[in-house]
């Protein structure tokens, strides 16, 4: 086989290639290969952005040794410095060459676009051409001066990069037509025509503290089956969730206080009730990224972090994959109707229960509860006009779990079945005008429902929450001269909730309850239905303003609460309840700035303030208090980030975040009637975390994460402070893959703290309930054993044809077999105590065909 040989496209042609286009006005090519025209803007482009360093992107070794060739549509945003901003991928020519294009894409360097002769930011579309080109008869000769590099000898076969059409910048919009150059021995064919287009669109804020993966890197992760949404487990900040949970605690906020976003909609749920896989199809993921705090204002209702996910842009054409495993399957179709419209679908259905079941596994349903699960999705995107689109979707999930404790005493039988689901339809429109302005606005409905029974015994324990939810987000980016860029907006949430909850008032326990694994319900009981309206109105704007190397977003976000309920005291007899109704307001500040020392050396900070209202279900007359109000919290963080190496980056970021009004029980023995709950709680949560990653090089990628931290919670007025339930002082993360050929081979290492508990210290024996109660310790005292894994993977790929691929795999989990320990547990008198144990060893086997 001949070796390959690489000579990166030199910046010299590149340059003398823009030069064919550099004095088209912007305008919308009508035909290929036309010339440009079109009518003046009323702000003039007068300078197109011009790439000085290519960088060459690595060729998938599969792909070389099978000799395709494939080209990349990407989606690169240059900022007003220069720098590649973001890279996204507009038509895929498969995860692999997708990965590599925009790897090397990221890397690349321009000299910025001007509007009216400022430096401005900008949005191109560029075709990476991976081509397997035969071998030239001689070197090319020294180009004369101006014109095309030569004297480096022609590759037996390399990729080649077409170079990048004239940015619009400022959100000006042209198409250009213009012959590809020869370069590095890897010449364009005669007439080789390529029309490109360049279309602004809106720029999505970075957070100073984001941690943004790519699909296609996201899918070869060890230990997530191909799932992209689980990637998010192994980022820094994120706490390892208990077992058989789709929880996402980060940066010691609790589960519920991290909001999860889908195109700027918020979804309640990230992945399925098991945690086993996320809601929606990989395939329409294009990126996902965690902001574990100190967010900007469009964004609230949470004292937690975000988790925002984009769904791809619809590929053209007609394509579409099926695929199985051990978990599931699932399938994804889509095609375009006409030159405007494009439509695509996809589908996931579980088995992995029937699939135990007819292995005959061991019942571990016992602890971890066996999931079935379904999710689908539909979009629909409509070209309206030129810079104005629609995109439709929708999106349900569907989940049910169920698991029963057998005990030889009826009395001690434990069933647990807990039902989720979710709907969400949106319309996400999008207009740039000719001068810049982005104008975006995605109105929703949707509903959430949950249901929850236990049954202890012949004590039951239910509650059902049903809520319809409604709301829009708008935002207006307007740019305000060559230093100043205006972001203002609105965001409504409306949430109506009918909640029916019946049992022990101590069921399901809360965080900072002093409880014990499969501790007995008390014998009171208690019955209440009842609904409520939260309506959350919040007008936002920050500002991105520029003196030099230093960037400043100062923002400020105003909430209007409206917080409704139909009982304000428990119902007695056949009195009609009376309901309740009041309004707070908040204004919350935002802020952050940034320092770009030198190109690769950066300071960050930010500071921010937030508000969250409190849970339906806390606003029972009987389980709770209907006088809730809002929890608050302010984070504040400062960081480093160090590119060592053009794809080799360090992050160092410390943070602190205090937390105040906090939902917790009454500590009276016999609290006041509709008080159950008080908002007595504090909290504070701090530590340091270190990113390490490494992009894409020569087939291989990763990152090391690691957290030192520690979260605690009190009651108001106590002098000491408890673990948080959620506590990890120490999370590492260990992730590589790398390309062997047409192999792909990945491992994963994960290490964290065990979560604190409170330990049982004796027992006390009930005649009247013929039952042993446990006598507790120091709250929060004692730790579940710490927790460590190891995950493989390793997949290939085939070439069928030219139009299909498949790819099999094998995502094994937890190859040491470690017994690693989820939760404590006692004998029924409390005198022994041992350790619940998590999944063995697991073989996720599975393939995939994509046409």
């Amino acid at each position: 086989m001949p070796s390959r040989r690489t000579v990166a496209l030199s910046s010299p042609a590149l340059l003398a290639c823009l030069a064919l286009v550099a004095s088209a006005p912007p305008a919308l090519a009508q035909q290929r290969g036309s010339d440009v025209g079109g009518q003046p803007t009323k702000r003039k482009l007068t300078k197109l952005p011009r790439l000085v360093r290519f960088v060459e992107a690595e060729y998938p070794g599969a792909k070389k040794q099978g000799g395709v060739s494939a080209s990349v549509v990407l989606t690169i945003e240059i900022g007003a410095t220069g720098k590649v901003t973001n890279v996204t991928v507009a038509e895929s020519a498969g995860p692999d060459f997708d990965a590599a294009a925009a790897a090397a894409a990221a890397r690349f360097e321009f000299e910025p676009a001007e509007v009216d002769d400022k430096p401005a930011p900008a949005k191109i579309t560029y075709r990476y051409d991976f081509v397997m080109a035969p071998p030239a008869p001689a070197p090319p000769p020294p180009a004369p001066p101006g014109g095309a590099p030569g004297g480096a000898a022609a590759p037996e076969d390399t990729t080649r990069a077409s170079p990048p059409a004239p940015a619009a910048t400022g959100g000006e919009s042209a198409t250009a037509a213009r012959r590809a150059p020869a370069s590095g021995g890897a010449a364009a064919g005669s007439g080789d025509v390529e029309e490109v287009a360049i279309r602004a669109g809106p720029r999505t804020r970075r957070e100073v503290v984001d941690y943004a993966v790519r699909a296609e890197q996201a899918r070869k992760v060890a230990g997530t089956q191909g799932d992209v949404l689980k990637v998010v487990q192994n980022l820094p900040g994120v706490s390892r969730p208990p077992v058989a949970s789709g929880q996402i605690v980060v940066w010691g906020s609790a589960p519920k206080d991290t909001r999860v976003y889908v195109d700027g909609v918020d979804v309640p749920a990230l992945y399925h009730g098991s945690g086993l896989r996320g809601t929606i199809s990989s395939d329409l993921v294009s990126s996902i990224d965690l902001v574990p705090g100190a967010f900007g204002a469009e964004y609230g209702r949470g004292l937690g972090g975000l988790v925002r996910v984009e769904t791809r842009t619809l590929p053209r054409g007609t394509h579409g994959y099926a695929a199985a495993d051990t978990l599931d399957g699932s399938a994804l179709v889509s095609t375009e109707l006409g030159e405007r419209v494009r439509i695509g679908t996809a589908l996931r259905y579980s088995w992995l229960d029937r699939v135990l079941a007819a292995a005959s596994a061991p019942d571990v349903g016992d602890f971890f509860p066996i999931p079935r699960y379904r999710d689908a999705q539909l979009k629909a995107t409509v070209d309206l006009r030129k810079r104005e689109s629609v995109d439709a979707v929708f999106l349900v999930s569907d989940d049910e779990l169920d698991r029963t404790v057998p005990s030889p005493d009826p009395a001690r039988r434990r069933v647990e079945a807990t039902r989720s689901g979710f709907w969400r339809a949106y319309a996400k429109y999008t207009s740039v005008s000719a001068d810049g302005d982005t104008t975006i606005v995605t109105p929703f409905v949707g509903r959430d429902t949950t249901s929850l029974a236990q049954r202890f015994g012949a004590t039951p324990t239910r509650l059902d929450v049903a809520s319809d939810r409604y709301g829009i987000r708008a935002s207006l980016r307007s740019k305000l001269g060559s230093r100043v860029v205006l972001v203002t907006g609105m965001d409504a949430l409306g949430t109506a909730s009918s909640v029916e909850r019946e049992g022990s008032l101590t069921l399901p326990p809360r965080e900072g309850d002093i409880a014990v694994f499969g501790q007995p319900p008390g014998d009171e009981y208690a019955l209440d239905r009842w609904k409520t309206h939260i309506l959350d109105v919040g007008p936002h704007a920050h500002a991105d303003v520029r003196f030099g190397p230093v960037t400043l977003t100062p923002g400020v976000r105003v909430d209007a609460f409206v917080i409704e309920g139909s009982k304000r005291l428990p119902q007695a007899g056949n009195v009609p309840p009376i309901g309740f109704s009041r309004m707070e307001t908040t204004v919350a500040p935002r802020t952050s700035a940034r320092w770009d020392v030198t190109r690769r050396l950066a300071f960050t900070t930010a500071y921010g303030s937030y508000h969250q209202p409190p849970e339906p279900e806390d606003l029972s007359a009987v389980f709770g208090t209907p006088e809730l109000g809002l929890s608050r919290a302010t984070h504040i963080t400062a960081g480093e980030s160090l590119r060592v190496t053009d794809s080799l980056t360090i992050d160092v970021v410390a943070f602190d975040k205090r937390m105040k009004d906090l939902v917790v029980r009454s500590r009276l023995p016999n609290p006041l009637r509709a008080r159950a709950l008080t908002q007595n709680g504090e909290g504070r949560s701090y530590g340091v975390q270190l990113f390490v990653r490494q992009e894409l090089w020569r087939g291989f990628f990763g990152w090391a994460s690691y957290a030192i931290s520690k979260s605690e919670r009190r009651f108001e007025g106590d002098e000491s402070w408890r673990p948080f339930d959620f506590d990890q002082p120490h999370v590492l993360s260990l992730v590589a893959s790398q390309e062997i050929g047409r192999f792909s081979v990945g491992a994963r290492f994960r290490y964290a703290s065990g979560n604190p508990r409170t330990p049982v210290v004796g027992s006390v024996y009930d005649a009247r309930s013929d039952r042993f109660d446990p006598v507790f310790g120091p709250q929060g005292t004692t730790r579940i054993p710490a927790f460590w894994q190891l995950d493989l993977r390793i997949d290939r790929a085939f070439e069928i044809g030219k139009s299909a691929r498949a790819l099999v795999f094998a995502d094994l989990q937890n190859v040491t077999n470690r017994a690693n320990s989820e939760e404590i547990a006692y004998s029924a008198d409390f005198r022994r105590r041992g350790n619940i144990t998590g999944l063995p060893f697991i073989a996720v086997v599975g393939g995939r065909l994509e046409l």
